[in-house]
């Protein structure tokens, strides 16, 4: 138990570091910090690396994901080292510190960690930008500014039939679930809320500036097609489109994207805290 906190204590320490510089210093977590928090993290399964290798591959599968996901600009690669630090300082939790007789017996169920804190972590942001944004977006609504799409309008009626057909097959069940039901009823708000006021949500993230930084994230939309052809623009700015866009001196788009590594914090206590009861509570 004594060595699981240690390995809880690195987690914590390491994301609340990432945190830290996340929301106090521009989004900007220095390199040192996070090269050192994953190194610690990787050191300490010499000591017991049965866990960590036993559940690599589905992480794995989860940080090639997440990497991807960086590249094309829809997550920073601050999260995606610290949740890969998390992962590997703590790939399982076996025993929460607020953790029940029922918890330890089904312990052998345990999912990744990385899983586990990702998934709450988005579930955290989703309500985040939920709240932040849906007064503005249905008062612009209600004065006619925003308009949606036949695609926009089938994509949230499809969410909307699956949601009920969720709710109907769980419904005919022999136990019936209202924290499941609920959960996922916070998860299809979301996503039909993404779906119809995505332009909305990212129009108000954009920043126009003639003096763009590395991992910087382009609203490409907003660019001149032939422009995005001529010059290779990505939306992520790597090193060499950076040069690339410093010659064309010109002001650009860039996604003032929010905040995700303090809901990761939030999410990894909350993991460390509860365990799988979070998932044995919905069922």
């Amino acid at each position: 138990m004594e060595f699981e906190l240690l390995r809880m204590l690195i987690a914590v320490a390491g994301t609340g570091a990432a945190a830290y510089y996340d929301v106090f210093n521009r989004k900007n977590v220095p390199d040192m910090l996070l090269y050192a928090f994953l190194g610690i993290a990787v050191v300490v399964n010499i000591f017991d690396p049965s866990a960590f290798l036993q559940n690599l591959p589905i992480a794995a599968v989860m940080i090639g994901s997440m990497y991807f996901l960086y590249r094309i600009g829809q997550l920073g690669g601050a999260d995606v080292l610290v949740l890969a630090a998390i992962y590997a300082s703590i790939p399982v939790v076996s025993g929460p510190l607020l953790g029940t007789q029922e918890d330890t017996i089904f312990s052998q169920f345990q999912m990744p960690s990385i899983l586990v804190v990702t998934s709450i972590a988005v579930l955290l942001f989703a309500i985040w930008i939920v709240v932040r944004y849906a007064p503005d977006a249905l008062r612009r609504t209600f004065r006619g500014e925003v308009k949606f799409s036949a695609m926009q309008l089938g994509q949230s009626f499809m969410l909307l039939l699956s949601f009920g057909a969720f709710v109907y097959m769980f419904s005919q069940l022999p136990t019936f679930s209202v924290n499941l039901i609920a959960l996922m009823e916070i998860l299809f708000v979301s996503a039909i809320f993404f779906t119809l006021y995505k332009d909305v949500i990212m129009g108000s993230m954009v920043k126009w500036t003639r003096r763009p930084e590395r991992e910087d994230v382009l609203a490409v939309e907003l660019l001149d097609s032939r422009l995005i052809s001529r010059h290779s623009i990505g939306r992520l700015v790597d090193k060499g489109q950076l040069k690339r866009m410093s010659k064309l001196r010109r002001k650009w788009p860039v996604l003032d994207l929010p905040m995700f590594l303090p809901y990761v914090l939030v999410a990894l206590v909350i993991y460390i805290l509860f365990g799988n009861q979070l998932l044995y509570s919905m069922f």
